[in-house]
């Protein structure tokens, strides 16, 4: 298995970010987006990623994040391919809510 060129993070690490330093990058669709996104973070819902990933800007940091983590992880390796530091948060959006909320 070839090594990794993005880094990977868990719900407590993502918790932390400050969205002033690294780009989120939600790629869930813009009704789940619409309903519980995080402030100042951008979506790109998973069906448009393949014409909009360009407009992710490259001069700070992207943790991308879906809503298990089986896609956020895909986009931050082809995001790294393409030059970007990138991160996947583990486990998804699905992990950050149950941390929010001790579930």
């Amino acid at each position: 298995m070839a090594e990794e060129n993005f880094k990977r993070m868990d719900a407590e690490e993502f918790a932390d970010l400050d969205p002033e330093t690294v780009t989120l990058l939600d790629l869930r669709d813009e009704n789940e987006f619409r309903l519980n996104g995080i402030e100042g973070s951008l979506n790109i819902p998973l069906d448009l990623v393949g014409t909009k990933l360009s407009s992710v800007p490259k001069d700070k940091p992207v943790v991308v994040y879906c809503k298990v983590g089986v896609w956020s992880e895909a986009i931050a390796e082809v995001l790294a391919d393409r030059g970007y530091d990138a991160a996947t948060l583990e486990g998804g959006y699905n992990t950050y809510l149950a941390l929010l909320y001790g579930i």
